[in-house]
């Protein structure tokens, strides 16, 4: 298993898998990840590995046709850190 920080994140990102993201979505409290869901994550990864920075909500929210409404109820730890975490970036880059 990948290595995680005190507050649950990982350590590097680079150890990041569908079976980490599983892992994370469950302590998350999301018991499934759904299409939505690894809509959010997905963008979140590659927006990060091709600007080093974590999108704003209204990015997230641009891209992927969801509205805030949908993205906090996809994620109920919040709209921005929980996909991060499950996405696998630390609570250092921004999140």
């Amino acid at each position: 298993m990948a290595r995680m920080d005190r507050e649950g994140y990982l350590v590097d990102w680079s150890e990041w898998d569908e079976e980490v993201a599983q892992v994370l979505a469950r302590d998350e409290g999301i018991e499934h990840l759904t299409e939505k869901h690894w809509l959010v994550i997905s963008f979140i990864r590659n927006y990060y590995e091709d600007f080093q920075q974590i999108p704003s909500l209204r990015k997230i929210c641009t891209h992927t046709g969801l509205n805030t409404l949908e993205i906090y109820r996809l994620f109920p730890s919040g709209p921005v850190r929980g996909p991060c975490r499950i996405a696998g970036l630390s609570s250092l880059s921004g999140c």
